[in-house]
């Protein structure tokens, strides 16, 4: 009875009646009935489902269900904002980019089995949360990965033949690899967004938005034909007709409003109608943020031709006090701390920059977050196996 009435203190009370709401996964509610029907006889549930309530502005709680290993990057989410309920949870696409990004800049046999090492025997201490353990752990997979790729443990790149490619002696492939992973990011970002444009019914937006399937077109035709100029390429087709496809466009993004009253008679807000020259701000914003966030993902070659030299440079230093007297135990000592403190400085740096590239370069594109947590009530009765269910 005193847990009944912690749990409903502050709910309502009427004489002996007490009164506690809440919300429940729908999965749910059949074992939940079951459960009081057996230990609370005398309980009347009431159901409202979410699309039914007859009061707006509802915040619906957000329970995320995902894979083991998924369910770990959801803190990683959740620090950007935690996905409001029925937005797409972004968990599964940071979870195998998150994982990517940091391997290709942090590749290294032995770097990655240290940090490996480090993650998971931290958890065991309980030094390090469960979930940070596992990010760690799974980017320092992913770093080993790619240091057998790279043909680089500890930086030396002799003793390992590359599977790939070395970062120093392929810069160019790096650099033009890394803006390809960034267009499509940027493109899966785009489609995300013209996903949840689809689901609230906002064709307008779909189609015509800078963000919707026009700016995807001009983006890759701008990328494409950027891509055909720089590398000396003749394009397929008339470069007139590129310029001609891209003015269309833009002018489509611009006129969005205009195109989805006339065309798709959408009813649009007279505040978006009233606030024209905030949204040319927000198309100039657009265009720019295509060609910054795809410049932005150069980092990505940029910090793996940086880890390298970070290697090169411990190396000489190592090779500089050889001949000094102790020069052996001194140049042992330069390694060890050397890789410490690439391992440790640069991971940091390393895993910094993963996460600015998920934040700013691939949820700007469609994630607006703003969800509160579903933090369930666990009731645990004494005397039998633990068992919770959850209201």
């Amino acid at each position: 009875m005193q847990r009944i009435y912690d749990l409903c203190k502050g709910r309502g009370e009427v004489g002996d009646i007490y009164v506690l709401s809440g919300w429940i996964p729908e999965d749910m509610l059949a074992q939940l009935k079951r459960i009081i029907e057996r230990q609370a006889p005398k309980t009347t549930i009431m159901v409202e489902e979410d699309k039914n309530l007859p009061y707006g502005e509802v915040r619906v709680p957000t329970y995320l269900r995902n894979l083991p290993l998924v369910r770990a990057f959801q803190h990683v989410v959740a620090m950007y904002s935690l996905p409001s309920y029925g937005e797409i949870d972004p968990s599964f696409f940071v979870a195998v980019t998150f994982c990517l990004f940091f391997g290709f800049m942090f590749g290294d046999v032995g770097h990655g089995l240290v940090l490996g090492l480090v993650a998971h025997l931290l958890q065991r201490k309980r030094k390090m949360s469960k979930s940070l353990g596992t990010v760690l752990k799974a980017a320092a997979g992913s770093s080993v990965l790619f240091g057998f790729l790279y043909g680089s443990i500890f930086g030396f790149e002799d003793i390992i033949p590359a599977i790939w490619m070395s970062p120093m002696k392929d810069m160019g492939k790096m650099l033009s690899l890394s803006l390809v992973i960034g267009v499509s990011i940027v493109t899966i970002g785009m489609i995300l967004n013209m996903i949840i444009c689809y689901r609230q019914r906002d064709f307008g937006r779909m189609l015509f938005d800078g963000r919707g399937m026009a700016g995807l077109i001009f983006y890759l035709t701008a990328a494409w034909a950027i891509y055909a100029v720089m590398s000396h390429k003749t394009l397929p087709i008339p470069g007139w007709v590129v310029a001609t496809l891209l003015c269309v466009l833009l002018t489509c993004i611009i006129l969005r409003d205009l195109l989805a009253r006339i065309l798709l008679k959408e009813r649009v807000s007279s505040s978006a109608n009233e606030s024209g020259g905030l949204y040319l701000f927000e198309v100039f914003h657009n265009l720019l943020s295509f060609l910054s966030n795809t410049i932005s993902f150069l980092r990505l070659a940029a910090f793996a031709l940086n880890h390298v030299g970070l290697s090169l440079a411990v190396f000489m230093l190592s090779d500089m006090v050889k001949s000094l007297p102790g020069g052996l135990l001194a140049k042992v000592a330069i390694l060890v701390i050397g890789n410490v403190v690439i391992i440790g400085l640069e991971g940091l740096i390393v895993f910094i920059q993963t996460l600015r590239l998920e934040y700013y370069e691939f949820f700007s594109k469609f994630y607006r977050g703003g969800g509160i947590s579903f933090k369930p009530v666990k009731w645990e009765k004494t005397g039998e196996s633990v068992r919770r269910s959850q209201i």
